[in-house]
């Protein structure tokens, strides 16, 4: 019996063997491209756990409240199947709110992919200053939305706001911003444009640095002016950060919240109601939340699509 278990350590391996895998654990490691991925793996790994559990996991519990009636006093109270999804497209609120969701990206981001363009050539010129200005453009961007919010909400205010104190002053009356059903809406899509666009600009940016200035100069030697050289290299060389531009800028515009919350509250008269504002009051207003969030993975089906048919219309061009 002690020779049948002579030479063996603990857990009844034996010492060669342990020596082995020792040295095969050692060799794994000296192994540069071994490590080189464990490395990028853990410094990849906080972004990995941050998207599992903010965003994956909250899209996982959605899809399953929204099979049924649940509220956040009560739970889980019965199975209803579709049921929310169909409460949801039979209620013309949600119609009323994805129309003006559609009509608020289709007024953002024509205007901001337009200004931010313009403001990357003018900030991409080789100027002293340029990267002072380029920071100041950033600067809204990393500014909390609410506080954007607060701000022009004195700004545009009818009756003690900035802006209709200057018009006051050119002799010029004032006007509601924020209170009409004509100008509250034209008056959020400024505001997000004046918050976002800073990063469309960064983008935009970075792709005018890739763009070799051997094209430029065989263009001029060709007597291309500037706008031919804008139309014909500019705009074809950014193709794919353009394309990024647009995707990420109509995802944004869809998600739009925090103005609408902050300086609205949905009205007047429905005018700003967004679908993500309607998905708010469904769910903590309300105490719906299985209608909310159907409503949720509706939206993110419908951003789905229009991503993908914008990234297959973009790249066609190529």
């Amino acid at each position: 019996m002690v020779d049948a278990y002579e030479g063996l350590g603990y857990g009844g391996m034996s010492t060669s063997t342990r020596a082995f895998s020792r040295t095969s654990r050692l060799h794994w490691w000296q192994n540069y491209r071994n490590r080189a991925l464990l490395i990028s793996f853990l410094f990849v790994l906080p972004a990995l756990i941050n998207f599992a559990v903010f965003r994956y996991y909250p899209m996982i519990w959605a899809t399953w409240i929204s099979f049924w009636q649940y509220s956040l006093l009560g739970g889980f109270k019965q199975f209803v199947g579709l049921d929310n999804y169909f409460k949801a497209l039979g209620d013309p609120s949600f119609f009323n709110s994805l129309r003006v969701t559609v009509y608020f990206t289709l007024l953002k981001v024509p205007i901001q992919i337009v200004l931010a363009l313009a403001l990357a050539v003018f900030a991409n010129q080789p100027r002293r200053g340029m990267g002072v200005m380029r920071a100041f453009i950033f600067i809204p961007v990393v500014t909390s939305f609410i506080v954007v919010s607060i701000v022009w909400g004195m700004i545009l205010n009818r009756d003690v706001g900035l802006l209709n104190a200057i018009l006051q002053t050119i002799g010029l009356p004032r006007l509601a911003y924020l209170t009409s059903p004509t100008n509250a809406l034209p008056s959020i899509v400024l505001i997000s444009i004046w918050k976002d666009i800073g990063y469309s600009v960064i983008i935009l940016a970075a792709g005018l640095k890739g763009i070799s200035s051997t094209y430029y100069e065989a263009a001029i030697v060709d007597g291309a002016n500037a706008w031919q050289r804008f139309r014909f290299i500019t705009v074809p060389m950014l193709r794919r950060a353009l394309m990024f531009v647009i995707v990420t800028t109509t995802i944004f515009s869809f998600q739009v919240f925090i103005p609408v919350y902050q300086l609205t509250k949905g009205g007047p008269g429905q005018a700003t109601s967004v679908i993500v504002f309607n998905i708010y009051q469904r769910a903590f207003i309300f105490g719906d939340m299985g209608s909310a969030a159907a409503i949720s993975i509706m939206l993110l089906m419908i951003m789905l699509v229009i991503s993908v048919v914008q990234m297959r219309l973009l790249r066609s061009q190529d």
